[in-house]
């Protein structure tokens, strides 16, 4: 068949953007840095599912186009009475094999919770998702068995009290996430300090949750005293982003609809599963920008090694003033400051504690042996942003490490809110040769949890609490 005019330009169009699509690779750096899968060992997921969703179009498209007349339009027909009846019957089937998920978050209320009295149980293993990884990524910490049980109110307890000495609240830092019930600081806690500690952390949560779930579960048990862990990663959000939250609109509501698909999880799956191991030990492309990663402390036989995101990295470049008059930290400050006033209502103390970074606590051990130029480079990826000259980049790193740790610090001074940092004891057990945060995952390990416990038991030991009757010994 002799194709007119319209079938040569449509042709045309549907090659070259194929061509291009196929042709143009995504940053595998990139994607190697944020851990991200790459598909096919040159595409980013999202880069990846262009290319089948524009070939499936092109297929389609060029199904009709190679007709003329009748024929034209009865292909039309089919393939406009396909989407008609198929897309609905997609939509019915995803609806019908939406089953509730045990493990999945409860979200009646603001501060959602897990399924109450449930036990989960399975392994975590500290490597990259992602198939196509760092060169030559050493091991991670070795996998550990996790068990999760939850008290009649969803938290993580073993045991449902009604009252309790300490309160802490969270994210998943204060949860445990990646650990077993046994080693999650505030369960240290209770066992060097011989009292209770109820723990209301929860993956995912931040300042809004931690006021509500303060109101809903951690002051109706009477405890003597809230401890509040403030995560630096990604606790400071805006006022805006928590109105979205507290009345989300179609659009959030339809993402988190889209999200939970339970087709859309086989097929991405399903992709990652085929596509991800072709080219996973591929040579890296501008690897210099990642080579420096894993990073090892100490060094020698028994280094630890951890990485971390490029975002990490840019975080720590902020002035103290910045941060002071961000809006991200002075919203979550108001949400600080109105638990210390329920608190001090109720008559105990409140306490906040800085959970720093992996970046925060490595740079400063480690910036003496990192190549300045490719340190810059890693922190622009995915930043368009100024930064400082490569021969400035790692001093300006360690020089404001420490800046938003202490606009908390001072303001906390300012409204008589006692404050303790864990970084200086996480820092000195990492140059000591303790693992304590995992190598691929950003969390504390069982024993970065110990560590934790015990720096904030010898803070509050004889200042805040003193010691409760027949606690064991400390040392």
């Amino acid at each position: 068949m002799k194709m007119i005019a319209r079938q040569k330009i449509w042709l045309a169009i549907v090659l070259t953007a194929n061509v291009l699509l196929w042709a143009i690779p995504s940053d595998v750096v990139e994607c190697i840095a944020r851990g991200q899968h790459v598909l096919v060992g040159r595409y980013s997921r999202t880069h990846f599912y262009w290319i089948v969703a524009v070939l499936l179009i092109s297929i389609v498209s060029l199904y009709v186009d190679w007709s003329t007349g009748a024929t034209y339009r009865m292909r039309w027909f089919q393939v406009v009475a396909v989407l008609m009846f198929g897309i609905p019957t997609v939509i019915a089937v995803d609806f019908l094999l939406r089953t509730p998920d045990v493990e999945h978050y409860i979200r009646d209320r603001i501060a959602y919770h897990r399924p109450p009295h449930q036990e989960f149980r399975g392994e975590f293993v500290d490597r990259p998702e992602a198939a196509r990884s760092y060169p030559n990524a050493p091991p991670g910490y070795p996998a550990i068995g996790r068990t999760l049980r939850t008290d009649r109110f969803g938290f993580r307890n073993a045991v449902d009290a009604e009252s309790c000495d300490i309160v802490a609240l969270g994210d998943s830092f204060a949860e445990g996430s990646g650990v077993s019930d046994e080693h999650p600081w505030p369960v240290r806690l209770a066992v060097m300090s011989g009292r209770t500690v109820c723990n209301l952390g929860m993956s995912g949560y931040d300042p809004l949750h931690y006021l509500e779930s303060l109101m809903e579960a951690g002051l109706p048990r009477r405890p003597r005293m809230v401890l509040c862990m403030i995560y630096e990663g990604n606790d400071f959000r805006s006022a805006k982003s928590d109105e979205k939250r507290r009345n989300p609109g179609f659009t959030e509501k339809w993402q988190e609809y889209a999200e939970r698909s339970p087709l859309r999880r086989s097929l991405d799956s399903m992709f990652i599963r085929v596509f991800s191991s072709i080219g996973k030990d591929w040579p890296v492309p501008d690897a210099a920008r990642i080579s420096w990663l894993p990073i090892a402390l100490p060094t020698g036989p028994g280094a630890k090694h951890y990485a971390f995101e490029p975002k990490q990295l840019r975080d720590l470049l902020s002035t103290g003033e910045q941060f002071a008059a961000d809006k991200h930290w002075l919203h979550p400050r108001g949400q600080l400051a109105e638990m210390n006033r329920l608190c001090r209502d109720a008559g105990c103390p409140f306490m906040v504690i800085l959970a720093p970074t992996k970046a925060h606590v490595l740079m400063p051990a480690v910036a003496d042996r990192l190549p300045p130029a490719d340190v810059r480079d890693f922190t622009a990826i995915s930043f368009s942003g100024e930064l400082p000259e490569a021969t400035q980049m790692v001093k300006t790193l360690v020089d404001r490490a420490d800046a938003k740790e202490q606009v908390i610090r001072q303001w906390c001074e300012r409204e008589s809110i006692p404050f303790f940092s864990v970084t200086s004891s996480l820092r000195s057990a990492m140059v000591a040769g303790v693992q304590t945060y995992f190598t691929y995952d950003q969390h504390w390990t069982p024993e970065g949890h110990e560590v934790v416990a015990r720096a904030i038991h010898e803070f509050l030991r004889d200042r805040l609490l003193g010691e409760a009757p027949g606690s064991p010994p400390t040392n």
